[in-house]
């Protein structure tokens, strides 16, 4: 029959008979497979080129029937194996035609199977393929599918099918998700186009696990060169496959590994052999080229670390040795760096280094950072600290500072107190701790606190609450504010002392004026007109002390409060009250509003009056006219109000305009015209408004041109 060199070889190698290939002039050997080896005990060296008859002892039916046209019938005969013994083999014959440009023509091919116990009938179905160590099945391709005929034992144990559940299937049962297409496209065209083929398939076993198959399809033929069947050699190579997906994962992680990777070869004065991307990118290369082949020492700052880290690695009897070393990069850049190195040798003995280098830069700048943070804290004039809340409540970390405030021995003394002792009242600990742990953050809190010694003390405590490997700490700054509180005290006696002192001058300088006016009043019917000048002097006087006496007030409750929040504030009903009371008091006076005040909300405070009121006092005080006129109107704008105050007496030079409120002096001693105008432009700036004075046109106050105006801007409420 017709067989093609690949399809003969593929079927000659894992035949279970024992197969000879003969030349057919000589009789001499030209090939045998591992089985007749086997069969006749020899190796494949002493039998190729030998005359195949030189292996029985005295059959000449050998001669005969190998000498006929190259097809004869089953023949036992004894031949001769490597050891001396005889044994009886069945031998059958046929003649094969080959072209594989070096062996071409004729030969016989001889399949031989031992006899045991002088049976010359041969078996069907061999023993030796039924229990070959590899899986073997056969295809009909006469029938659609070309299902399974016949699958041997090692098969149905490879897979986990039993022989009922394989013939009749098409092998293509055994594929899953990962088969890959392309191998199945070119097992299907070698079939078709009757060639063998290999391909290796992952394949899923009746349990549901994969292995990895390698299977070899050939096509058999009849004696008259009909195609019969397909045989299929199935290899179980999982065990391969899953090395080398091992193999090529480590090689694509040393492709894609953050740290440096290399090996050396010592032998070779410590050359580089293999350099992963990450090293070529460490040491400022262009690629791997230009790294293999340079000595790894030039690349060391310091030789000397290399060579001691070469010696400790030889003294480690194998296990890997690390160091802490400084590399210089092909730019001239010194980088840190951690290089971890271990040794192996090859399959064939060859001594190798393998160093896994890893970039420490960012790692030391923080050490670095770390450690002048540590001096800092250790030096801060303030306490620091770090505890545990919870029933020990101890502190971890201290200062030099915390020491010296609680005047602890030590460190460790102070380590020994509860966080809560050192606390005058203890349940002020616990809800300030319940606050902390609830916001997460917690400053300035100021609280009494008691030394070591059994002093008390002020401290001024901020503090975090954070997670630490699951567990939760406290970071805290402890401030010692016992002098500025002593001081914060004294301030608050000075200043009640003050207020009560401003009390009682005020009440009896009111007092005694008005004694000084009923009786100025009692005196107008007993003078003569005269003396009704003086006695109206002495009552402007008199009015104008109780006028400076309701202003010091006001500039004492300015001084003298801690609050300074805005609130909202009517501008109509605030302005119009003070005029009533200064038209009240000042009859005399022409005090008009050009337009309505506009019922709008500003930002001010109860004491807006007072702005109005010594803006209008002052008017009327300091006008030389016969008749005090003071005009009031007012603009609204989209952010402020504008309340202008207009008045006919002698104005305000621009030599005083900068000055007449007190700017760039303090308190009382500016060159203002009074303590009024002080304390106006202290209350509007609180107000975060402004205060000006301006000359005076026609159309304020009449149609007169003498004169001042004082313009209050008020931020409006929305």
């Amino acid at each position: 029959m017709s067989l093609s060199a690949s399809a003969y070889h593929s079927l000659f190698e894992a035949d279970p008979d024992g197969l000879v290939l003969l030349d057919s002039q000589t009789g001499a050997i030209r090939e045998c497979n591992p089985q007749f080896c086997d069969v006749v005990g020899r190796q494949r060296d002493d039998l190729v080129d030998r005359v195949f008859s030189t292996l029985t002892p005295s059959d000449r039916d050998v001669a005969s029937a190998l000498a006929g046209d190259g097809t004869g019938a089953d023949l036992v005969v004894r031949l001769t194996t490597g050891v001396g013994d005889v044994v009886s083999v069945e031998l059958r014959t046929s003649t094969v035609e080959m072209d594989d440009g070096e062996d071409t023509g004729e030969f016989v091919l001889v399949r031989a199977r031992r006899v045991s116990s002088g049976t010359h009938e041969p078996e069907r179905k061999s023993k030796v393929v039924d229990e070959a160590p590899i899986g073997i099945t056969i295809s009909d391709p006469g029938q659609e599918d070309n299902p399974l005929v016949y699958a041997n034992e090692t098969f149905q144990d490879l897979t986990g099918y039993t022989t009922e559940e394989i013939v009749g299937r098409n092998c293509r049962f055994l594929q899953g998700e990962k088969t890959d297409p392309d191998a199945v496209a070119a097992m299907r065209e070698a079939i078709d186009a009757e060639e063998p083929v290999t391909v290796e398939l992952c394949n899923y076993r009746k349990d549901g696990s994969e292995f990895y198959n390698r299977i070899t399809v050939a096509p058999l033929y009849d004696d008259a060169g009909a195609l019969a069947n397909y045989v299929g050699f199935q290899y179980d190579v999982t065990e391969r496959e899953q090395y080398r997906q091992k193999l090529e994962l480590s090689h694509n992680l040393l492709k894609t590994v953050p740290s440096g990777v290399f090996r050396t070869d010592p032998t070779a004065d410590g050359t580089f052999e293999y350099v992963n991307p990450a090293l070529v990118s460490l040491l400022d290369a262009t690629s791997a080229d230009q790294l293999r082949g340079r000595r790894v020492a030039e690349f060391y700052v310091d030789p000397a670390a290399r060579s001691d880290l070469m010696e400790a690695l030889r003294n480690t009897d194998g296990d890997q040795v690390r160091r802490e070393v400084q590399l210089e990069t092909l730019d001239g850049a010194r980088k840190d760096v951690i290089v971890t190195a271990s040794l192996s040798e090859d399959a064939a003995g060859n001594e190798h280094v393998h160093k896994v280098v890893q970039d420490i830069a960012e790692r030391k700048e923080r050490e670095q950072a770390l450690e002048r943070y540590e001096r800092l804290v250790t030096n801060l004039p303030v306490g620091v600290y770090q505890h545990t809340p919870g029933p020990d409540d101890e502190f971890t970390l201290l200062n030099d500072a915390m020491v010296d405030i609680f005047d602890a021995d030590s460190k460790a003394h102070l380590r020994e107190q509860h966080v809560r002792d050192l606390y005058v009242d203890p349940s002020e600990y616990s809800e300030f701790a319940d606050r902390l742990l609830d916001q997460g953050f917690v400053q300035d809190e100021e609280f009494e606190l008691e030394t070591l010694a059994g002093e008390t003390i002020w401290g001024a405590v901020t503090a975090i609450a954070r997670e630490v490997s699951g567990e939760t700490v406290i970071d805290g700054v402890v401030q010692d504010i016992t002098e500025r509180k002593r001081f914060q005290q004294r301030l608050k006696e000075q200043r009640d002392n003050l207020d009560v002192l401003n009390q009682m001058l005020r009440h009896d300088i009111r007092n005694d004026l008005q004694l000084v006016t009923a009786y100025a009043d009692f005196l107008t019917d007993h003078v003569d007109d005269e003396g009704r000048e003086h006695i109206e002097t002495i009552q402007e006087g008199a009015m104008h002390a109780v006028e400076l006496t309701r202003t010091a007030r006001s500039i004492a409750d300015v001084m003298l409060t801690t609050d300074e929040e805005r609130q909202q504030v009517d501008l109509a009903n605030a302005l119009e009250t003070e005029l009533d009371d200064v038209r009240s008091t000042y009859s005399e006076a022409v005090i008009t509003v050009s337009e309505t005040v506009p019922s709008v909300a500003v930002w001010a405070n109860e004491m807006l009056g007072s702005v109005f009121r010594n803006l209008l006092t002052n008017a009327v005080q300091h006008n030389d006219k016969e008749i005090p006129k003071v005009e009031v109107s007012t603009t609204e704008r989209e952010e402020a109000v504008a309340v202008r105050i207009a008045d006919n007496g002698p104005g305000v030079p621009d030599s005083q305009k900068d000055t007449i409120f007190g700017r760039g002096e303090k308190g009382l001693e500016s060159e203002g015209t009074g303590m009024g105008l002080y304390l106006v432009k202290t209350l509007v700036e609180m107000y975060g408004g402004d205060i000006s004075v301006e000359d005076r046109t026609a159309g304020n106050a009449g149609d007169d041109t003498d004169g001042a105006v004082f313009v209050v801007e008020l931020p409006k409420v929305g």
